[in-house]
């Protein structure tokens, strides 16, 4: 696939570096061989590899995570002379009696990690209508999981690996907003996509209740670029997906994306 610019803005921290380390020794391991494939990333994670794969031309990638709009997704790197193929990607069908305990997906991630995986091995969790969610997990572990996981918070449940092109799947969908700001501040972007009072968006930020570009940010003066992506704890994101010139004020005209 075609290299895609990362978001990651500033110096990476320690543990950032020290990730891409460890990636970039994954790489080297590729030598020889028709690919590799890592477990589910977050949208973090995705970025540090991606921007590893930049310095790789030899070296080409797909993203997968079960269905178009999954947050947490797999890589799979292969020479770029190679034909491309998706990462593999289980989804595992969770069914339980209609009338009992509202399950959320606190409680679906905490039974499958109860039974002794790793997060990385989990990717995104959907709750469906009708009582029922998916899982999607790493291919090796999809027996298993459904061979022991018969209870979520004390609801008995059953499980079943289903093909996900026959699930009716979430498609992300968002709202666009234009309007205008001072500057281009964390805080006032936030209260234009979101509906606040600017002091608002200000002691949310300062409660570490905000990411930029999935990099938590407390600064409510941190400047915003276009393509980058924010979200709200609890909200939903936003992408600043165009910035369109200044009014006659001084003031600037944005376009954003809303997601829910």
């Amino acid at each position: 696939m075609a290299e895609k610019q990362t978001r990651l803005r500033g110096p990476l921290t320690e543990g950032e570096k020290k990730w891409q380390r460890e990636f970039a020794r994954k790489l080297e391991s590729l030598k020889g061989r028709a690919g590799l494939q890592t477990s589910f990333l977050d949208p973090l994670q995705l970025e540090l590899a991606r921007a590893v794969l930049q310095e790789q031309p030899h070296l080409a990638y797909t993203v997968y995570g079960g269905f178009p709009a999954a947050e947490r997704t797999c890589l799979r790197v292969f020479p770029a002379e190679q034909h491309s193929i998706l990462p593999e990607v289980a989804a595992l069908l969770v069914t339980w009696p209609g009338g009992g305990e509202k399950l959320s997906h606190r409680d679906f991630l905490g039974a499958v990690l109860s039974l002794g995986l790793r997060r990385d091995q989990v990717g995104d969790i959907l709750l469906l209508p009708e009582d029922r969610a998916v899982i999607f997990v790493v291919p090796a572990q999809a027996g298993y999981i459904c061979g022991n996981l018969t209870r979520v918070k004390g609801t008995a449940v059953e499980c079943s690996v289903a093909d996900p092109e026959r699930l009716p799947l979430p498609v992300e969908s968002g709202k666009e907003i234009s309007g205008t700001v001072a500057s281009l501040r964390l805080d006032a972007v936030i209260a234009l996509g979101f509906g606040i009072s600017r002091s608002r968006a200000a002691v949310l930020i300062k409660g570490e209740l905000v990411k930029v570009n999935w990099r938590p940010v407390n600064s409510p003066a941190f400047q915003l670029k276009e393509g980058d992506l924010v979200s709200l704890q609890g909200r939903g994101r936003l992408e600043v997906v165009a910035l369109e010139g200044d009014t006659k004020k001084g003031r600037r005209r944005l376009r954003l994306k809303k997601i829910s």
